[in-house]
């Protein structure tokens, strides 16, 4: 019998929120270097970004003090997250297109993130997004694994009553990028940021993304094209 997975059309689509819905990478990024440097540790933003993209504040700042033989309680972590979430509802931007991109997608659709549930919420909400995906917002705190696991993914499916090879996921990190992949999902990488520009197509590519993309207006074709790829 045929695998049905090359003849199944994508029932759902999967957001990452930061650096996808919301351009807010570099703030939390700041914070968490302004951070580190009270500790004694100096990384230039530009690298600290680069390479902990898509992962979650805990870990960064845990690797980081980790190499440098510095030790962060979970204390500390929660009140640089706490100013990380000060800092977004004062400034962080909505990726341009969003809206527009959202409401000509008609298809089921969700939010998956490693950011805490409480800040993802609020943040969805007072830029008025969360109104586009039906309850269908899913945080890391929800999974016993963060990206770059697939557990959250894998969780998202299940919870939409989609299976994963039915979903198609945009990424802006090959760290998130190689969640969804592992899931057994398809994978589209944008680079409609600042941050996100300084990724290689090669490392998306290396992730399992099958397409990079920098206008959100260029999704619903991408979806289209996606579909027709089965």
């Amino acid at each position: 019998m045929e695998n049905s997975k090359f003849h199944s059309s994508i029932k759902a689509v999967i957001f990452d929120c930061d650096g996808v819905l919301l351009d807010s990478e570099e703030i939390g990024g700041r914070i968490e270097v302004n951070a580190l440097k009270k500790l004694g540790i100096s990384i230039e933003e530009e690298e600290y970004n680069g390479r902990f993209s898509g992962v979650t504040t805990a870990q960064a700042l845990q690797t980081v003090t980790k190499e440098s033989g510095v030790s962060i309680s979970d204390a500390m972590i929660d009140e640089i997250e706490n100013e990380i979430t000060v800092a977004l509802e004062k400034e962080v931007k909505v990726i341009p297109n969003i809206p527009e991109t959202l409401r000509a997608i008609h298809l089921p659709k969700a939010v998956a993130s490693n950011s805490h549930l409480p800040r993802l919420l609020k943040l969805l909400n007072s830029r008025h997004l969360d109104q586009y995906f039906d309850d269908c917002i899913f945080s890391a705190d929800m999974v016993s694994k963060p990206k770059p696991h697939p557990d959250l993914y894998q969780f998202a499916a299940k919870k939409m009553g989609v299976l994963p090879f039915e979903c198609l996921v945009i990424e802006d990190s090959p760290t998130g990028a190689q969640a969804a992949h592992k899931a057994g999902m398809k994978v589209l990488g944008f680079i409609g940021t600042a941050q996100s520009q300084k990724i290689s197509d090669k490392r998306f590519f290396e992730a399992g993304v099958d397409i990079v993309f920098n206008d959100m207006l260029q999704l619903p074709e991408l979806i289209q094209l996606e579909n027709h790829c089965y």
